[in-house]
């Protein structure tokens, strides 16, 4: 049996943060194009030569004058190469013997750049974006080196204005945490840590991290794998106090209902579900706080954020409970309402689109269609304490969604087909962080669908699995039994909204700056 693997789609180049500090660069050319090459490689800490007029450019003669650049001559001469050993060379000017001039230096393994001429590159300058430590770089290979400035203007638009500051503040937790921990078998939980704060914080927290904050951090991370939001400015306290059980749905704040945007504004304390999308917690303006819900954990973190809100109402504060999806699926909400109601506080209750409905038709996948599912059944794939839950016997003509599933995803699965009666061809998808940006679906059968998320990297919470013959109703034909997209009905995979904009294709290719 032939393995599913990616099939490679040749012609591309191959992206590269090449680390060029203290590395020996010759710049030929006497213009902008060489000036910009010249101020790329010194923010690079190359050492950089140059061979240049210095006529037409104000620039390149100040670099020069100021001991910036090395000024080999204003004529190039083959001993150039000789006399010391170059790892890139730029060529920046017109000149017939260009060939030759290219040649000479792959003779001597020198990787060169020549504007202008494609053809003659081992490698593309991009059109780069840089906040600090962070770069991104867009290529066009050499295509349309203009357009490729404005896809880097397209992309970096909407990236938040501190997020240097962010990648920064990481940089230094990541360090911190090594050095807490510093054991190689602990790696795996250094990254499993790191990656959650990343994934749930917003980027503004990230780039306001304290020194003491990261502290704190560390100390949480030392006494158990979870984590605390940062608290925020303290607001004034009310009256009387109450408790909002806030459905925040599947993670877009545009389906989030008027009531909730209203109530999260108000609020003075919300108390946040792990898995709720940055995008939603950005909209708190008061303190909050993140659950440190891990497996093995649930229940005492569920314990203390009851605690904490049974607190802060007692405080006569207005207290947001803001839970993923809708409070009463899988969300604890009765639970709480109990506990509540025990102390004589009625919480307020509020529905929110359940990803359970939502999820699967963001994905293109219709839970009923008429002929192939009368039915859709919702489960959980995680019962108490993170043991085996009850399944479900396979119903050809029913839609089954199991939420909480995931990460036991292998053993689930054992189980549906060799207990449950599942056929093992039977189609699949699991849908990763459903309507936010990087929404993600990952369809295979279900004997595939374990080692298809693991050729995509593994899980990217929230996700929940769909499994039933529905999800081949509305799936594009150029999708085959496997594969990975936004949405599995359009052709491009993007969501329906956006299948017709072809400049979003365009950011799935490398794209350079270097030819002019």
């Amino acid at each position: 049996m032939t393995p599913t693997v990616p099939v490679p789609e040749g012609g591309a180049s191959l992206m590269l943060a090449f680390q060029a500090k203290q590395k020996n660069v010759i710049v030929i050319g006497d213009n902008a194009i060489a000036a910009s090459r010249v101020l790329s490689c010194l923010e690079a800490d190359s050492k950089v030569y140059l061979v240049s007029k210095l006529i037409n450019s104000t620039e390149l003669a100040y670099r020069v004058e100021q001991g910036q650049v090395s000024l080999l001559g204003d004529e190039f001469d083959i001993r150039f190469l000789e006399e010391r050993r170059f790892d890139l060379g730029f060529i920046c000017h017109k000149d017939q013997q260009i060939q030759a001039l290219a040649n000479a230096f792959r003779s001597r393994f020198i990787p060169v750049n020549v504007s202008d001429h494609p053809e003659l590159c081992d490698f593309f300058m991009t059109s780069t974006y840089r906040d600090q430590s962070l770069q991104i770089a867009v290529s066009t290979n050499g295509q349309a080196s203009k357009l490729s400035s404005r896809i880097k203007r397209h992309v970096t638009s909407s990236l938040p204005a501190n997020i240097g500051d962010a990648v920064e503040k990481v940089g230094v937790l990541r360090k911190k945490v090594r050095q807490s921990d510093p054991s190689s078998a602990a790696s795996i939980r250094r990254m499993k840590w790191l990656a959650q704060i990343c994934e749930y914080w917003s980027m503004e927290k990230l780039a306001q991290l304290s020194d003491n904050e990261m502290e704190n951090l560390l100390e949480a991370y030392q006494n158990d794998e979870g984590y605390e939001s940062i608290d925020s400015i303290q607001t004034t306290s009310h009256i009387s106090g109450s408790i909002t059980l806030l459905g925040s749905g599947t993670g877009d704040p545009d389906l989030l209902t008027m009531a909730a945007h209203k109530i999260i504004k108000e609020a003075d304390l919300v108390l946040a579900d792990k898995i709720v999308p940055a995008e939603v917690v950005a909209l708190v303006e008061c303190e909050l706080k993140i659950a440190r819900k891990f497996p093995g954990n649930a229940n005492a973190a569920q314990e203390e954020f009851n605690e904490i809100a049974l607190k802060a109402v007692k405080q006569g504060k207005n207290v947001v409970r803001l839970k993923q999806g809708d409070p009463y699926l899988f969300g604890r909400g009765g639970e709480e309402v109990l506990f509540f109601r025990k102390h004589g506080i009625v919480p307020r209750v509020i529905p929110g689109i359940s990803s359970t409905v939502a999820a699967p038709l963001l994905a293109g996948i219709p839970l009923t269609h008429r002929s192939v599912a009368s039915q859709f059944l919702v489960t959980t794939g995680t019962g108490a304490s993170n043991s085996t839950a009850p399944l479900p016997t396979f119903d050809a003509h029913r839609t089954d969604v199991f939420l909480m599933a995931i990460h036991r995803l292998e053993a689930l699965i054992i189980d549906l087909i060799t207990k449950q009666n599942y056929p093992s061809d039977l189609p699949c998808a699991i849908i990763e962080r459903a309507s936010c940006k990087d929404q993600r679906v990952i369809w295979a059968t279900l004997s595939t669908i374990v080692k298809a998320l693991e050729r995509n990297g593994g899980s990217r919470p929230p996700g929940l699995l769909v499994v039933g013959h529905t999800i081949n109703v509305l799936k594009h034909e150029n999708k085959g039994i496997e594969g990975v997209a936004a949405n599995i009905m359009t052709a491009s995979g993007l969501p329906v909204e956006q299948d017709t904009v072809k400049s979003s294709s365009l950011l799935s290719l490398h794209d350079p700056e270097s030819v002019y």
